[in-house]
């Protein structure tokens, strides 16, 4: 199902295929397989099997509980993964412990989906991790694209430069991973208007690096931002996760009270230096 969604999303295709571009392996392998990927090619039993021991070796997971009782979990997880190995077979290949490089380019790939041009820049890693960035998440919030008010504009950055292009579909995300991320501008739509709202886009991209933006402005981006970091991290599963990751990448639990402090401190300066 989900590959059958990303091969009729044009938007899904070119966000799957900017990991690939911006990372190449890694966070760029690609988290569906399409008819792109050689799949059966290098998908092999052995191959499968040694991925296997390397994964469930207990240095390279975590078992992070809500709600359950210390003694329940430490009976259930002891009983589970009692046969699992502290450290992955010697003479297997280590993978995995490369840091996350960027690399950057630029594909153009032929869709029926429809027309979408994505914009991706080097982001911040989640919390957790070592490139934590809080001015980027910032920042997505200052660009924005998608009003929160029906049939309204909008009042972000992006809102207000592309309102001359309705019909184009403009989002800002900022994906965050354990040592990097991506920060991300969306441009979905019929291709006039694609075009359009393309320009205006990289337009207001270079004013805003430019320092063409007002204190007020960063601000309220500022305000947005906490909000949508503190309102995500309240989830249960999201917390879960996220501190699940910060083990297992630098042993660092995911701190939420954390997350609203970094974001109080970001400067104007920091948010026009990172764009």
């Amino acid at each position: 199902m989900n590959t059958e969604h990303l091969l009729h999303s044009s938007a899904e295709y070119a966000l799957n295929s900017v990991h690939n571009v911006a990372f190449h392996r890694g966070l760029g392998n690609p988290l569906y397989p399409s008819s792109l990927v050689p799949m059966h090619k290098y998908l092999q039993e052995d191959l499968l099997a040694q991925y296997s021991q390397m994964a469930y070796a207990k240095s390279n997971f975590a078992v992070v509980a809500n709600g359950a009782a210390h003694s329940d979990l430490n009976k259930w997880v002891g009983s589970f993964f009692q046969d699992s190995p502290a450290t992955p077979p010697e003479g297997l290949p280590v993978r995995g412990q490369e840091k996350s490089k960027y690399f950057g380019g630029e594909e153009r790939i032929s869709h029926d989906g429809g027309n979408t041009v994505v914009l991706a820049f080097p982001g911040s890693s989640s919390f957790t991790g070592g490139a934590y960035k809080p001015e980027l998440a910032v920042l997505a919030s200052l660009l924005g694209g998608q009003s929160n008010i029906k049939w309204a504009p909008g009042f972000s950055l992006l809102s207000k430069a592309t309102a001359q292009f309705p019909q184009a579909h403009i989002e800002t995300t900022h994906l965050t991973y354990s040592d990097a991320g991506l920060l991300v501008v969306t441009m979905s739509g019929k291709a006039t208007q694609v075009r359009g709202a393309s320009q205006a886009v990289v337009n207001a991209l270079k004013d805003t690096a430019g320092g063409k933006v007002s204190a007020d402005e960063i601000k309220k981006a500022k305000a947005a931002a906490k909000f949508k970091a503190l309102e995500s991290g309240q989830g249960i599963d999201t917390g879960i996760e996220l501190t699940g990751a910060g083990l297992i990448a630098g042993g660092k639990a995911y701190q939420i009270d954390e997350i609203g402090k970094t974001m109080d401190q970001v400067t104007d300066e920091q948010v026009k230096k990172v764009c």
